[in-house]
């Protein structure tokens, strides 16, 4: 009895305007999202990114015309990537509220350094605006590695949110210094004044909007003891390379044969399957 009825609300369905079928299937691809915690995130990743951008658009103003501009890239990236190889094995036992307080505050004063530092046009040096843009650094290094394990937490969303935040910030971040130094007409110093209390959004979003009472597991569930996988376990890597980015599953080795042998080639066999996975990702044939 039911069919007909599927039938006919199928039939609908397909008459019904694209820009109808294109909400229906947004809507339905957000469905379960707390708006609340996608704005968070958005925010997290905009706000943790949009300095760097701005401070790499403000290269030129900031060591002027006779030094590499490299300078500002080096110092912009080297710190957060030192935090991202360190900060993992101990950031773990700092509170999520404490980290937040270090990064905006880092942040802030990086950003003020690097705004009351004397112009190159005014006989000023690049040493103090290095250090600025060094503890801004170190803020997007540890905000990057604690907003992502926060994912954890708030579920898939969240991390998409992230992922989307962190992308709008390179289009703002250079959209917003471009237009306030250009058509505003704001000073290079002034809109880095302005940029200082960026980091500020970062602390609202964390304690005002980002729902705090019981972060729940969305998407997720933490293993058992008995459930965690065995590294010397071969048929763990056999699941993995069957799991693999496009399913392509790696020949597998006769079990009895000798360890350094088994090994050997099963490096190759990852290796080879590897290859395939890229070339599928160029030539889908």
């Amino acid at each position: 009895m039911s069919r007909p009825r599927d039938a006919h609300a199928s039939h609908a369905y397909e008459a019904s305007p694209l820009w109808m079928r294109a909400r229906d299937r947004l809507l339905s691809a957000f469905s379960g999202a707390d708006p609340r915690v996608c704005a968070a995130f958005w925010l997290f990743g905009l706000i943790n990114n949009v300095l760097y951008v701005i401070l790499l658009s403000a290269a030129l103003d900031l060591v002027g015309p006779d030094l590499p501009k490299g300078i500002v890239l080096l110092a912009d990236i080297v710190p957060a990537f030192v935090t991202k190889l360190v900060a993992p094995y101990f950031i773990h036992a700092v509170p999520y509220w404490v980290r937040v307080i270090i990064f905006v505050g880092l942040s802030v004063l990086g950003m003020l350094i690097v705004a009351t530092s004397p112009s190159y046009t005014e006989g000023g040096t690049i040493d103090s605006k290095i250090v600025g843009i060094v503890l801004a650094s170190f803020s997007a290094g540890g905000g990057e590695l604690s907003f992502v394990g926060l994912t954890h937490f708030y579920g898939p969303f969240s991390l998409a949110a992230w992922s989307s935040g962190t992308g709008a910030a390179g289009l703002v971040g250079a959209g917003v210094y471009v237009l306030a130094t250009t058509a505003w007409g704001f000073s290079v110093q002034s809109t880095l004044w302005a940029s200082a209390g960026l980091p500020f959004i970062m602390a609202l979003s964390f304690f005002v909007i980002l729902p705090t009472s019981a972060p729940h597991v969305g998407g997720y569930r933490e293993l058992e003891r008995s459930e965690y996988p065995d590294d010397d376990d071969p048929e763990i890597g056999r699941r993995e390379e069957q799991q693999g980015l496009l399913g392509v599953a790696a020949p597998w080795t006769d079990a009895h044969k000798d360890a350094d042998v088994f090994r050997t080639y099963m490096w190759l066999d990852r290796f080879a399957a590897n290859l395939q996975r890229l070339k599928r990702l160029f030539v889908p044939l």
